[in-house]
């Protein structure tokens, strides 16, 4: 686990898969308390971890998820990359929850409209999958839960970046929460839905381009 100069940004990579995820929390919640807000970025399979450890926060803590997105970094260390970047803050801007709700409403067939995916179903056949979707429909909904949350980003990103899809695809929300789980019902697990659409283009926010060229050049030692 590793953090930027400025002290307000967290960094989880690859290498910190044994982390567990109470080390993650603690470091949000010492952040918080210290400079109110906070980002964190999950690279490749410690995206999941992120994910989680962002969900125990807001349900233990004041911690609301205030800008989140989803994209590809290159470094030197992994090559070409998956990366989440969320912005953690002590009030609440923007109610992802609710935005999601709107999204599964205005769709014409969710269910149908929805790509689950989970380590049962090969990515090959998950982007096939979405691709009929998107034959059929303007917008896509990728659900998963776990560490298959992973695999989600991937496809999406395969989905918007990955120049596979024959109309333009960008993602327009990306939410993170909790559901409870099948074995287990009152324990829960991340899970996350991303919401694509034909039409846009996906691009990092200007704070988050900000924070990926910063952790480039700090990953290069620059």
């Amino acid at each position: 686990m590793s953090q930027q100069p400025n002290n307000k940004v967290i960094v989880i990579q690859p290498t910190d898969a044994s982390l567990k995820i109470t080390d993650i929390v603690e470091k949000i919640i010492s952040e918080m308390m210290q400079a109110g807000e906070v980002d964190i970025i999950g690279l490749g399979d410690a995206i999941f971890l992120v994910c989680s450890a962002v969900n125990v926060s807001a349900d233990i803590a004041k911690v609301f998820v205030n800008d989140i997105s989803i994209g590809n970094v290159e470094l030197p260390s992994f090559g070409k990359i998956t990366a989440l970047s969320a912005h953690l803050g002590k009030n609440e801007i923007w109610n992802y929850a609710k935005a999601a709700e709107q999204e599964e409403k205005a769709m014409e067939n969710l269910e149908e409209q929805t790509v689950s995916v989970s380590r049962a179903v090969t990515i090959e056949r998950l982007l096939t999958i979405s691709l009929l979707r998107l034959a059929r429909f303007d917008k896509i909904r990728i659900v998963a839960a776990g560490g298959s949350i992973n695999d989600a980003v991937t496809l999406a990103l395969m989905l918007t970046k990955g120049q596979i899809s024959k109309d333009p695809v960008g993602t327009k929300l990306v939410h993170v929460y909790s559901i409870g789980m099948r074995n287990d019902p009152t324990k829960s697990i991340a899970a996350i839905s991303i919401f694509l659409q034909k039409g846009l283009t996906t691009e990092w926010t200007k704070r988050q381009s900000e924070l990926l060229k910063n952790l480039q050049v700090k990953t290069n030692g620059k």
